[in-house]
Formats: C-alpha cells, sequence, structure tokens
C-alpha cells in the first residue's frame, strides 16, 4: 500500500486536497487550533489546522514532530495565497509607503492582503 505525502505541497487546502486525506492519517498530538497528524505508512507528520467556517483548512507537511505546536506558518500561508492567485502584477500594492506589488485581481501586496485575513 502506498500514500500520497511525497507528492503533496508542503501546504495545501484540505477542501481541495485528496478525499479523506486526515482520514488516513494517525492523530499523534492535539494543540491549540491544530493537530499532528502522522501517515501511518511512510511516517510523514502533518500539521492540521481545526476545522473553522471562516478560515482555510491547512495541512502544513513537517520535517519533524519538533516544536510542531509553535511552527510560524505565516510564510507558508502566504506563498499559498499568492500562488493560489496567480503571482503578482506590475503595479505596486495601495498600502500607504509600500512599495511591493500587487497580488493579481487584488489592489495590495501578498503582505497587506494577508493582514486582511485572505488565506487564498
Amino acid at each position: 500500500m502506498s500514500c500520497k505525502c511525497q507528492s503533496l505541497e508542503k501546504i495545501f487546502d484540505l477542501e481541495e486536497g485528496p478525499k479523506d486525506f486526515v482520514n488516513s492519517l494517525s492523530e499523534v498530538d492535539q494543540g491549540s487550533w491544530v493537530t499532528l497528524f502522522r501517515c501511518p505508512i511512510c511516517g510523514q507528520y502533518w500539521r492540521v489546522n481545526e476545522w473553522d467556517k471562516y478560515q482555510t483548512q491547512f495541512a502544513i507537511k513537517l520535517d519533524s514532530d519538533s516544536n510542531w505546536e509553535d511552527l510560524d506558518a505565516t510564510q507558508l500561508e502566504k506563498g499559498y495565497l499568492l500562488k493560489s492567485r496567480g503571482g503578482t502584477t506590475q503595479d505596486e500594492c495601495i498600502w500607504a509607503k509600500c512599495q511591493n506589488k500587487q497580488v493579481k485581481g487584488v489592489m495590495y501586496c501578498v503582505d497587506h492582503l494577508y493582514e486582511t485575513g485572505a488565506r487564498k
């Protein structure tokens, strides 16, 4: 039996990932709004956000179970946000004194868009 862990991105939205992905994993530990899982086939660790109807439920591939709950996923989430929106334009963000490029489809850079609560 094989798993899909190696073929999956470092971060993905569970709504858009493999069907029943979390059900194929073994729960290892629970934290504050996150759960640590491990693949019983390959041993890959995954940190999964608790479901919330107002937030994206991300699965994040971890290198180990060390300090898993303290992982700052901000940069991974910003990368996901940027990729899901198709990258940036040549125009500058409209935020005062910001010279970063706008994310496609919006007038903000990825940093300021992320601050609004957008995750995809």
